[in-house]
């Protein structure tokens, strides 16, 4: 499987089958595609988040707002995950 080539550039690294048993061996061994969640904060809707937010409990039909930090793993190094399109 990884012994395809290329057809423009003749080598193996450049190949399709390469990149993508690459690619799948560093998500396999965590080293790529893996994010973690810190500092994970919810409030009732329009107050502001602080050091003591996070209640234990709300009442029913209470909007509230969650805040989380997010950070994806590249090059061994966790550095802020950049995406507008988070679903929770």
């Amino acid at each position: 499987m990884l012994a395809n080539r290329d057809a423009e550039l003749g080598t193996i690294q450049s190949s399709p089958n390469f990149v993508l048993c690459t690619e799948m061996v560093e998500w396999n061994l965590q080293e790529r595609g893996v994010i973690k969640a810190n500092n994970v904060r919810h409030v009732k809707a329009g107050d502001k988040p602080d050091a003591l937010s996070n209640p234990e409990n709300y009442k029913r039909q209470v909007e509230i707002e969650y805040y989380i930090d997010i950070y994806a793993k590249q090059n061994g190094q966790w550095v802020p995950y950049v995406a507008d399109d988070v679903q929770f």
